[in-house]
């Protein structure tokens, strides 16, 4: 499994407990965090993938 799949699972699950939010909102801070750390790891794995292709 490559760093690039580990990440996707942990985006998975992380979207799964962020599911089990209620409100299901922005206003509910847990719900924000889940949705941040979602965000960060997909930047992580943009990261990842452009230094690949740099030379």
């Amino acid at each position: 499994m490559t760093e690039t799949d580990r990440l996707r699972d942990m985006i998975d699950e992380l979207r799964r407990m962020r599911s089990r939010c209620e409100p299901k909102s922005n206003q509910n801070p847990r719900y924000l965090r889940y949705s941040n750390a979602v965000s960060a790891l997909k930047w992580i794995i943009n990261d990842l993938a452009a230094e690949r292709e740099t030379p």
